[in-house]
């Protein structure tokens, strides 16, 4: 497991930004995040390092982008009506370096 400063956000949606200290572990960027309900979770994007590329010469920063599937998502239209969307993607800009 090795130590990592991260920012993830959506692509096109800048202003949704997470970003701080994780991990990279077996490939995959873990951090931890805070539920829309204030409970406290683990975050975890899968693959990453194997996505991202080296962004500087020294290769100690990565930038690349992940797609996530989600199933079942809860979905708020503008008339506040409400429904399940069996299948959505979401794709995201990953930058992480590594620290000691």
């Amino acid at each position: 497991m090795k130590k990592v400063v991260y920012s993830v956000s959506k692509v096109n949606h800048r202003d949704e930004k997470m970003k701080g200290v994780g991990y990279i572990a077996e490939g995959n960027l873990i951090f931890p995040a805070i539920s829309a309900k204030g409970n406290p979770y683990i975050r975890i994007f899968e693959d990453v390092a194997n996505r991202c590329k080296p962004f500087t010469q020294d290769s100690t920063e990565f930038k690349g982008y992940i797609t996530v599937a989600y199933t079942d998502v809860p979905v708020q239209r503008k008339d506040e009506s409400k429904e399940i969307v069996d299948y959505i993607e979401v794709e995201y800009s990953v930058w992480f370096k590594y620290v000691d």
